[in-house]
């Protein structure tokens, strides 16, 4: 909820613990995450002031601390972005969320869309061009960051994915991958780039060409899209021009997006990027034929039932003969050579959202120190008063392990060493291996 009554005045709008505001370099009001633009503009011209007055020194503005809040500030190009943050975040990873906002920001407008509007005119207000579609993807995204509040009834693995920088996957049998992956690749046309299958906030599949990678931020991008809007479940299919960053920053290509709920799979989207814009009759067609396939397969309704089933737990793992249970309480792993995460459901002590909340910021806090400037450790093992967390990196892994706080590093390393096997046994149904036209 944006609470578009509040202003800075308003003592509610000051007990929000993450505020986000963007804005033209001439300190025009383009999004806030709380409250109304207009009411805040005092607001937007101190930040405007601070960034540019720095800038005037030949330094640039990155975080401002002031007592338990960071300011953290992003300039891209003419666009500013703010992030005035009591959570207890690194500022690297608030610097991060405000460049998946201007990420989404451009995925609405194109950078070039961006940069020759503001060339033209200093002082334009590109709340204009937005649109209600635009600030409710900018919201969306925003909340998706938070999914650990526990407000939020979204679930952590959200949080998680942007985070980290990797969509997390559902996970499936063999059998129904390859169901999936036969029927993605019968609609192959020389005018379709990509396919993605998504499931809730999950990937489940996707298809790109042989040449033409697809990243994890624009598939970040995608997946926010398809939850931002009722308006895309309600209908049988849409069509709508988008950016994919790290595709092409400076210009759209087109996404037929249409959900299955016409299958019986309400929360099972699937996405066709193409680079025409006339393709739609020809998608719209494509989707019913992927759909008719997975229903008679019955991939469909294993994405169902896998998405309405909790994630795997620890216990799994232990059944396999791992032995990790007694000494493993939560756990991320991120594949790197698929830029993919994935994650167990919670198990006591981490059942309550509050302390789900704070393994996130442990979370945060390891991939911080991980990725520190000239930080070159391959492994770390941090022990605090709840728990302990051994962090290991190898050359396609990026693996977080929570454990008890009386743990030993010895432990530790045998039950990490443990839970890897378990994930490279089980990777074929925990990652997606893109599959290419």
């Amino acid at each position: 909820e944006k609470y578009r009554h509040e202003d800075d005045s308003n003592p509610n709008w000051k007990k929000h613990k993450k505020h986000v505001f963007i804005m033209s370099s001439a300190g025009k009001p383009i999004f806030s995450r709380y409250g109304n633009e207009e009411l805040l503009n005092p607001i937007y011209g101190v930040m405007c002031s601070l960034v540019n007055f720095v800038s005037e020194q030949n330094d640039t503005l990155r975080c401002i601390y002031a007592g338990d809040h960071k300011i953290a500030f992003l300039v891209r190009g003419p666009v500013f972005l703010v992030m005035a943050s009591r959570t207890g975040e690194p500022a690297a990873h608030l610097t991060r969320q405000l460049q998946f906002l201007y990420t989404q920001l451009v995925s609405i407008l194109t950078r070039k869309g961006l940069e020759h509007v503001f060339r033209r005119r200093h002082g334009f207000d590109l709340r204009n061009l937005l649109g209600a579609s635009g600030e409710q993807f900018l919201s969306n995204l925003a909340s998706s960051m938070d999914a650990h509040k526990a407000s939020s009834s979204l679930p952590l693995q959200t949080s998680l994915s942007y985070l980290l920088g990797a969509p997390s996957c559902l996970r499936l049998p063999v059998a129904a991958r390859q169901s999936i992956n036969r029927a993605l690749l019968s609609v192959k046309n020389p005018n379709l780039t990509y396919a993605v299958l998504i499931a809730g906030h999950k990937l489940v599949q996707f298809v790109r060409p042989r040449k033409t990678a697809l990243w994890a931020e624009d598939l970040l991008v995608i997946i926010n899209l398809i939850n931002s809007s009722s308006s895309f479940r309600a209908s049988e299919g849409s069509w709508t021009p988008l950016c994919l960053p790290l595709y092409s920053p400076d210009a759209n290509v087109f996404a037929y997006i249409g959900f299955l709920g016409k299958y019986g799979a309400p929360d099972v989207c699937l996405v066709f990027i193409s680079s025409r814009d006339d393709e739609f009759f020809n998608l719209s067609t494509s989707k019913h034929m992927v759909a008719t396939q997975l229903q008679e397969s019955s991939a469909l309704g294993q994405i169902q039932y896998a998405l309405r089933k909790p994630s795997f737990s620890i216990e799994e793992v232990e059944s396999g003969g791992y032995g990790v249970a007694r000494d493993v309480h939560h756990f991320v792993y991120v594949s790197t050579a698929f830029n993919q995460l994935v994650a167990p459901c919670f198990a006591p002590p981490y059942t309550d959202k509050r302390l789900q909340q704070q393994l996130l910021r442990s979370y945060q806090e390891a991939h911080w120190r991980l990725h520190k400037r000239n930080r070159s450790e391959r492994m770390q093992f941090v022990v605090s008063n709840s728990h302990s967390m051994l962090v290991w990196v190898d050359r396609d892994l990026e693996l977080f392990v929570t454990l008890g706080p009386l743990t030993s590093r010895g432990l530790a390393l045998a039950a990490c060493s443990r839970l890897i096997k378990w994930i490279k046994r089980e990777e074929q149904t925990l990652f997606i291996t893109p599959q290419m036209w």
